[in-house]
């Protein structure tokens, strides 16, 4: 029998009551203190709507991350936050991060941004990571002769977060690669990427998932189940069932059926047959049901019907 399980794979929408706590505190107006109990209250919210949908590991929402870069800026040496920059194709900006020495693990802070305080004791607790060569490819390198020697360094100061975080509690680790796949990866990128997740990713006591959205996995599905990682996840509105189907799935699929980037909801039906067909079409080792990105480019109530769809999909699978 096909083992399904499901969670988030990225970020979740702050509440209006959050984002206006922060813009306030940014303008002075109330404490941090103040804006830290409604940060509490919105992540009390999202672990209830994680434990009432049935979702098999639980994330923090990472509701106090500017963007996925941002938190390393204080964790790692050698970042600072540089321009608002595009994200992809979305109507979003990161902050590009500017190297500007060598990178390594402060060993610090990391309780300020991966909140496992927040979660469930007796929970599994999944952190999300940038993945080593999407983090090097989107960042301005001031520092390093060459995009594999900061990819090297990366790789190494987040295998060190890992570990930090294992100690934390957390078992399931995610690794965001959109760079993988949102266009033209060149056998030389993707050999690099090997050897990234070689040193980031390989031995890890846990789980670990090489996320990708924003494009067509296909080109490069072969080099991506060569990794040493346990869960490929794939954003299946960018990619096609038909055009894997010949591919050997000997790894866990995350499989991207619910769609981040749009407003209008699927229907638990419609999920359980896109699920039913990615199984006999593709026989992996198993399933792991999420959205296809990060939800926080849909208002949090949409978000909240979409986490409740992955718990409706998944029971319906089951029987």
């Amino acid at each position: 029998m096909l083992v399904v399980q499901a969670d988030l794979t990225g970020d979740f929408p702050r509440s209006e009551k959050l984002i206006e706590a922060t813009r306030a505190a940014a303008r002075g107006k109330i404490s941090q203190t103040k804006v830290d109990a409604v940060f509490a209250e919105d992540a009390t919210s999202l672990v209830e709507l994680q434990k009432s949908t049935s979702l098999d590991t639980f994330v923090d929402g990472q509701l106090n991350w500017q963007d996925l870069f941002r938190p390393f800026s204080e964790l790692f040496t050698g970042i600072h936050p540089g321009a608002l920059t595009r994200w992809f194709d979305n109507n979003t900006f990161y902050r590009k991060p500017v190297i500007v020495e060598k990178v390594t693990f402060r060993g610090s802070r990391i309780d300020e941004f991966f909140r496992h305080d927040m979660l469930p004791s007796d929970a599994r607790k999944k952190a999300i990571l940038p993945g080593p060569v999407t983090f090097a490819a989107l960042a301005e390198n001031s520092a390093y002769p060459s995009l594999v020697d900061l990819a090297d360094d990366l790789a190494h100061a987040l295998r060190e977060t890992v570990a930090s975080l294992q100690r934390a509690g957390y078992t399931y680790f995610q690794f965001n690669e959109p760079a993988l796949v949102a266009g033209g990866a060149t056998k030389h990128y993707l050999e690099m990427a090997k050897h990234a997740f070689e040193v980031c990713a390989r031995g890890v006591a846990g789980q670990t998932m090489l996320q990708t959205y924003f494009g067509d996995a296909e080109p490069v599905i072969d080099d991506l189940l060569d990794y040493p990682v346990n869960c490929i996840g794939l954003d299946f509105y960018a990619t096609s069932i038909d055009s894997l189907a010949q591919h050997d799935f000997n790894k866990e699929l995350g499989c991207g059926c619910v769609d981040g980037r749009n407003s209008l909801l699927e229907t638990a039906t419609d999920l359980s047959k896109f699920v039913a067909e990615v199984k006999k079409r593709l026989d992996p080792k198993s399933i792991r049901l999420g959205p296809n990105c990060d939800l926080d480019f849909l208002p949090e109530v949409v978000a909240e019907k979409k986490v409740r769809l992955l718990g409706e999909t998944k029971a319906k699978l089951a029987t």
